[in-house]
């Protein structure tokens, strides 16, 4: 039986590799601040750790859109495969303290190369009505390794260890490489005349002002509350005396909500528009948020995670969809980097944030403190940031007048 478009021509190319580093990017969400724990044994150094990987992301962002723009999204979508399974090798092989924030840092890199180049591939081969389903599948077989990845990651460091874990992740990580080599096109970047990173920069940021100051904002603040509930659940549940395999056991669950989301979401995203899910899934983020410290247990952070994992299946591939709407054809690459810093500052400054909160305060601070920019961001983007589903079907209009 043959699959619908676009989903017959993303199947192998894209969704099953993204499955499997689906699996491995997850269950390093749960490993690397419980493992950092474990070796640094500071909760605030704990959530440096985690924000060192938010800031690999954030300085690989624009490089990683300038190399998509000149050797094609698979060469990129390549070299973050080949950094994620090198630094996983590593840290299963080394244990040094000071270490882990050296290797944090390229950990995120290979994320940031990896979504770029696989979101650029995406943005080239659908069109703007298939767009919301697309990526909303995508972020669905990303959901799916949460399902997957937490409690298998959290089951194997109990029993195993945290080296075989890491291992394990790079496995998963080298066999979405084998699918990439065999499987996806190599897409024939637009070239633009301007080829220094900051002449491109520069010419993006001025040409998309009001964009990156409005809608950048609320992308910033979801993926900042995305961020430090990723990094709060876990430490939270070692708060009140969870180990790994239960807190795993809960991410799991909890990606069962979301993961139901995905398509739903999607449908709504194409027929609607991006914020009628887009607002929702902000105030409910910031619900859970301010539910966390109220948590004294099992159950408790588990009704915290599962309005969490509600929120994050409402915000199903938001930000992603938005930087696709508005990217220029001959700069798409380029124009999805700076995107994606703006919204990958949320990756950093989320946990960072976190780490000095705790550090002076404590963890509850660090969650209300989060909760409140949440409800700035949705104030943002409910009343300034104008309906990019919309701004498409204008430019499409244009061109064919």
């Amino acid at each position: 039986m043959r699959l619908p478009s676009p989903y017959d021509r993303l199947l192998v190319p894209i969704y099953v590799p993204s499955l499997l580093m689906a699996v491995s990017n997850q269950a390093m969400i749960l490993l690397l601040p419980l493992y950092a724990l474990q070796v640094l044994d500071s909760p605030a150094h704990a959530a440096f750790v985690v924000g060192c990987r938010g800031l690999g992301i954030l300085i690989f962002d624009v490089p990683a859109g300038m190399l998509a723009g000149r050797f094609g999204d698979k060469a990129v979508m390549l070299g973050g495969l080949a950094t994620h399974i090198v630094v996983m090798i590593a840290l299963a092989m080394f244990s040094a303290d000071w270490l882990l924030p050296l290797l944090a840092i390229p950990l995120g890199g290979s994320m940031a190369a990896w979504f770029l180049g696989r979101q650029s591939y995406v943005t080239d081969t659908t069109g703007v009505s298939e767009r919301g389903r697309a990526i909303a599948v995508m972020a669905g077989v990303n959901r799916a390794g949460f399902l997957i990845g937490p409690i298998a990651g959290g089951v194997v460091a109990q029993v195993y260890g945290y080296p075989v874990a890491f291992i394990g992740g790079a496995a998963f990580a080298l066999t979405a490489a084998i699918f990439v080599v065999v499987k996806t096109n190599n897409v024939k970047p637009q070239r633009s005349a301007e080829t220094t990173l900051v002449a491109v920069v520069g010419r993006i940021m001025r040409s998309n002002r009001r964009l990156f100051a409005t809608a950048g904002f609320a992308a910033l603040t979801i993926q900042l509350m995305r961020a430090t509930q990723q990094l709060l659940v876990p430490l939270f549940g070692t708060a009140v005396g969870l180990d790994a395999a239960t807190i795993g056991f809960i991410y799991s669950l909890c990606a069962a909500v979301d993961m139901s989301l995905f398509y739903p979401v999607g449908v709504v995203m194409d027929r609607w528009g991006r914020k009628w899910t887009g607002v929702p899934s902000m105030l409910v983020f910031v619900l859970g948020l301010m539910l966390l410290p109220f948590a004294d247990g099992f159950y408790g952070v588990l009704g915290a995670g599962l309005v969490l994992a509600f929120a994050n299946g409402l915000s199903t591939g938001i930000v992603m969809i938005i930087g696709m709407d508005m990217a220029p054809s001959d700069q798409r690459g380029q124009f999805l980097g700076v995107w994606r810093l703006l919204g990958d500052l949320g990756v950093v400054s989320g946990p960072l944030l976190a780490a000095v909160m705790v550090n002076i305060a404590t963890l509850a601070a660090a969650s209300f403190s989060v909760a409140a920019l949440g409800l700035l961001g949705t104030a943002v983007f409910l009343f300034l940031v104008p309906e990019t589903r919309n701004h498409v079907h204008e430019s499409e209009a244009d061109a064919s007048s």
